[in-house]
């Protein structure tokens, strides 16, 4: 059984033998794909729309785990979400952020 990362190379090695490549495999304009600007990473995971390896990538991705970085047309960045901030009351306006307190 192959897996889907020689799946993924045997497509990319197809395309090259066309003389065809993927737009994130292009000089030049493949390091939005794994910019840290998560706009320029939206605009990347856009440009997969149509890509002949799409499904070969997604599935890589999904099989290596990807966790940063855009992938069969899908920005797989794991984000963390900010903790809330803590309030406590204040003579003046009732609640203060903990921030101010120090």
């Amino acid at each position: 059984m192959t897996t889907a990362a020689e799946r993924l190379t045997r497509a990319l090695v197809d395309l090259a033998d066309h003389g065809r490549r993927p737009r994130c495999g292009e000089p030049g304009g493949h390091e939005m794909w794994l910019s840290d600007d998560a706009t320029e990473r939206a605009l990347a995971a856009r440009w997969c729309t149509g890509c002949e390896v799409l499904t070969e990538c997604g599935a890589a991705a999904d099989e290596n785990d990807e966790k940063f970085g855009v992938f069969g047309g899908r920005d797989r960045t794991r984000t963390t979400t900010p903790a809330k901030r803590k309030r406590v009351p204040t003579v003046e306006n009732g609640t203060e952020d903990e921030d101010r307190r120090r």
